[in-house]
């Protein structure tokens, strides 16, 4: 049983402080001998310590029974540092933008236990929730000043700050008129040779500065989908913002059904659609090597000319059919229609 002495936090705010010189004072305070008893340490703003890496890396491979979890802001720069010196030693926990759930619990300081008692306030906070899925701004009346919060505390801290610091030969320029380009259109099929005149620069430029995005988590790049991951094409991408509010600055007035593509996009981590000729299918979906095709509609009624390339890709491909639309949860003809509150609400299809 793991007691609250077995616990210790500390945040690198305070200065720099050798984590073992840490423990041992940890020790004198608690009586804890945290060399041979199971210690479970939490160490925030790792970053801001010198040779972190080397010392967690030394910490980890002497001492295992010390469990360690560490977090930063500079989250770029901790998962690249992770990367090159912890090998094997770590696992990410990706922290998303709020839940539904999560973000109505905030706004109204209250524990939700049973979700579908709730189905008409999710719908009425959802337009809020779509421009607020950070903690900081869920009560945020002014839609320009979360706007604004977006764009100077999110955007341009993890372009100017994180990525700049983390990566050599950073293009802020580029990064700045990708974002534009890629926000203002959302779910936009990418060409990267006429995305390299496009933006007049060399086409490793282009892909290097495309991979920046995506390991900052500000896009989500979903590749088309050719029978199984290792098929893949490596040309004509969709790119979405990695959540729908990142790119709400750039285009307030977004259409709806663009806003749910996204929304949807990030809920399921999406990596694939589907498009043969005139043929496409909105995100591919693999679970227990089960396939299947999602598409995503802004009404709340469906007639079959609609659903006729999700039809064609279940049929080339024996997959499994999902509708994520505003209608009412159903399962007609081996198609499975979700609401899109049900969605939010589960997470998953």
């Amino acid at each position: 049983e793991t007691t609250p002495e077995s616990i210790l936090y500390f945040t690198f705010d305070y200065g720099q402080v050798d984590p073992f010189d840490l423990l041992d004072k940890y020790s004198k305070m608690t009586g804890i001998d945290w060399k041979h008893k199971k210690v479970y340490i939490f160490l925030d703003e790792i970053q801001k310590l010198s040779g972190w890496s080397s010392k967690i890396k030394m910490l980890f491979d002497t001492f295992p029974n010390v469990k360690i979890t560490i977090s930063g802001s500079a989250s770029i720069q901790l998962e690249k540092d992770a990367m090159d010196n912890l090998a094997g030693r770590y696992f990410i926990i990706d922290v998303k933008p709020l839940s539904l759930i999560e973000f109505y619990e905030l706004k109204h300081s209250k524990a939700i236990t049973n979700p579908a008692l709730y189905r008409s306030e999710f719908d009425i906070e959802f337009e809020s929730y779509i421009k607020r899925p950070f903690p900081e701004i869920v009560s945020w009346k002014n839609d320009q000043d979360v706007f604004t919060y977006i764009r100077e505390n999110v955007l341009s801290k993890i372009i100017r700050g994180d990525l700049q610091d983390t990566f050599e030969n950073i293009n802020l320029s580029l990064l700045e008129r990708m974002i534009n380009e890629f926000y203002a259109s959302p779910g936009m099929i990418m060409n990267v040779d006429e995305s390299v005149r496009k933006f007049g620069v060399s086409k490793t430029t282009f892909e290097r500065h495309l991979f920046f995005l995506e390991f900052a988590k500000l896009i989500r790049v979903c590749a088309n989908f050719r029978g199984s991951h290792m098929a893949m094409s490596r040309k004509s991408k969709k790119i979405y913002p990695y959540d729908v509010s990142l790119a709400l600055p750039f285009n307030p007035n977004m259409d709806i059904g663009r806003i749910l593509e996204t929304k949807v996009a990030s809920v399921t981590d999406a990596n694939m659609y589907w498009r043969d000729g005139q043929n496409e299918v909105d995100f591919v979906t693999i679970e227990d090597q089960k396939v299947s095709g999602v598409e995503v509609k802004a009404s709340k009624d469906m007639n079959q000319r609609e659903l006729s390339s999700l039809d064609k890709f279940s049929a080339k491909f024996s997959a499994g059919k999902f509708i994520v639309y505003r209608g009412e949860d159903n399962k007609i003809n081996g198609k499975n229609y979700v609401n899109i509150i049900t969605l939010l609400i589960k997470e998953n299809l």
